[in-house]
């Protein structure tokens, strides 16, 4: 797509308008050339009637031209709003492999910085529109004097445009090698600030990094060096050939055809007006060429998007499968195998044979990297399965009831994130959240207002309080919490284990929790041993 193609599918009923009004200024313009020429070849008409057209044709120019400015640049916006919330509701329905697959970094490329290109350049388009009718008018002038000079002018006009058009072509393909190295650019730079501890433990791993990051930033500048060097070789290329068009049409054409003289002239002025929008021409053609290299790769990212919904095919408003109760959550044979881009498998967990009873406290334990937070994905319905069946009440889950399932489940990842405001939760009762900050001894360091916590830039133990705030706000019956206790201070680790699993249990919920914490492990109902990414042992408790 085009921002042409954009602005055309974008204006609907405005689209006659915008054409009319752009219009209405490359004919005023023309009008401007005409009147001039025809006083200067006929001083008598100089008066106020002449002097009251000539300020009606500006008047008219003015008008039309603001109009199809912020038309368009109205029309771009909106477009770029649809296509903006268009992502984001397609990044809502994704998968998770999906967007894991994709990258954070080329989401943040394509939303902030390609359409931000967009919307910068986008009202250059009218300018770009209204000169290219300005031009053909001229044209049309310029046969109505000289039918041979127009041919000759068309001619060279033509081959000029197709030159630059394979030029342009050239630079489109740049152009998107440029975004690929932003976009590794600031996946680098994102590993920097999400290691920000490592790094400041270890100069080594900094220097590593940012060497890493320097060559990536020197790749960008040689790309941004050579795209710009394209851009200068192309206005030169063009604006030699406005040279070149000129030369022909003063010197060679009068020695082969018959052109009288004060035609001469009215052709050199209509020429030389030329010269205004021609400019505007070359100099925006490179922003309507990286305006169609960024809605190429929103539409990239678009594509990615629908084939990461297209995957599982989620319904979104399933009904709920499973009113009442669920009973048992059962793995038979459960896969998972993580599978990257180029179709081979990277790690493996299962074939998994579990049952999780409703109403039980199971703790997931095992060395690092034996599978135990991927397990915790499939089982809360994050990862489908590559291989055997996850079955909750004896219904297999699956991608029409799969959502239902995820609105069973309060869940705190290793990887959780506090938003800024209890999204989901925004009619809480404010009572009943201060009550669980004081409760999570944090009513010194935080507090509740505006439908969010006043401050989240707490100790990870403490932020992983307000997230078990969060968790109990939603009251759902699967609780699942990966390694929560690992950062709290003793006397919340005891509270956790010996306390909240406790009072969760009397409520009737369902709390799978991994965790390294063996001297708690009698709080548990059963223990499931992971290695290797297969289950060792279940043992009771």
């Amino acid at each position: 797509m085009t921002i042409v193609d954009l602005i055309v599918q974008e204006a609907g009923r405005e689209r006659s308008r915008i054409l009319t009004a752009a219009s209405m200024a490359g004919a005023t313009s023309m009008f401007v050339l005409i009147g001039a020429n025809v006083v200067a070849g006929a001083p008598e008409l100089l008066g106020f009637l002449a002097a009251g057209l000539f300020a009606l044709v500006v008047a008219g120019h003015y008008l039309s031209a603001k109009y199809v400015y912020y038309r368009t640049a109205t029309v771009v916006e909106s477009a770029l709003h649809r296509i903006r919330i268009r992502i984001v509701d397609k990044l809502e329905k994704a998968d998770i492999q999906g967007i894991e697959r994709i990258g954070a970094a080329e989401i943040h490329d394509a939303i902030t910085e390609n359409l931000s290109v967009v919307s910068h350049y986008g009202p250059l388009i009218a300018a770009f529109l209204q000169a290219a009718l300005i031009l053909a008018f001229a044209v049309l002038y310029v046969a109505w004097i000289s039918l041979p000079t127009f041919i000759a002018i068309s001619f060279l006009l033509t081959i000029g445009y197709l030159t630059y058009r394979e030029r342009a072509k050239e630079l489109e393909r740049y152009l998107q090698r440029l975004g690929d190295a932003r976009v590794a650019f600031f996946d680098l730079l994102t590993d920097l600030l999400k290691g920000f501890k490592e790094v400041k433990l270890s100069q080594r791993r900094g220097r590593d990094i940012c060497a890493d990051i320097e060559r990536s930033s020197g790749a960008l500048r040689g790309f941004n060096l050579r795209s710009g060097e394209m851009n200068g070789d192309n206005f030169i290329f063009a604006s030699s050939n406005l040279y070149a068009l000129l030369g022909v049409i003063v010197i060679v054409l009068p020695q082969h055809i018959d052109v009288d003289s004060s035609a001469l002239v009215d052709i050199v002025a209509a020429i030389l007006f030329l010269w205004g929008p021609m400019t505007v021409l070359i100099t925006g053609a490179p922003a309507y060429i990286r305006s169609n290299v960024a809605l190429d790769r929103a539409r990239t990212l678009e594509e990615k998007l629908d084939k990461a919904i297209q995957e599982t095919r989620i319904a979104q408003d399933a009904e709920d499968t499973w009113r009442g109760g669920f009973g048992v959550i059962a793995g038979r044979g459960v896969e998972f195998e993580y599978v990257s881009d180029d179709g081979d498998g990277a790690f493996r967990v299962g074939p998994l044979d579990v049952e999780i009873p409703e109403g039980e406290i199971v703790f997931i334990v095992g060395g690092n990297g034996s599978g135990k937070s991927t397990a915790l994905k499939v089982l809360t319905g994050l990862y489908p399965p590559t291989g055997g069946e996850l079955r909750v009440g004896g219904i297999r889950v699956d991608s029409s009831n799969v959502a239902a399932y995820r609105e069973k489940i309060s869940a705190i990842y290793s990887d959780f994130h506090l938003f800024a405001k209890l999204y989901g939760l925004l009619d809480v009762d404010p009572a009943a959240v201060h009550r669980l900050i004081e409760q999570m001894g944090l009513h010194q360091k935080t507090s509740f207002e505006n439908e969010g916590f006043t401050n989240r830039n707490l100790s990870t133990g403490q932020r992983k309080r307000l997230a078990m705030i969060v968790a109990l706000l939603e009251d759902r019956p699967i609780c699942v919490f990966d390694e929560w206790a690992a950062d709290q201070d003793p006397e919340f680790r005891a509270h956790f284990y010996e306390e909240l699993l406790p009072t969760l249990k009397q409520r009737g919920k369902t709390v799978i929790a991994v965790t390294h914490d063996d001297r708690f492990f009698h709080c548990a109902d059963r223990v499931i041993t992971m290695e290797y990414g297969r289950i060792r042992s279940v043992e009771r408790a």
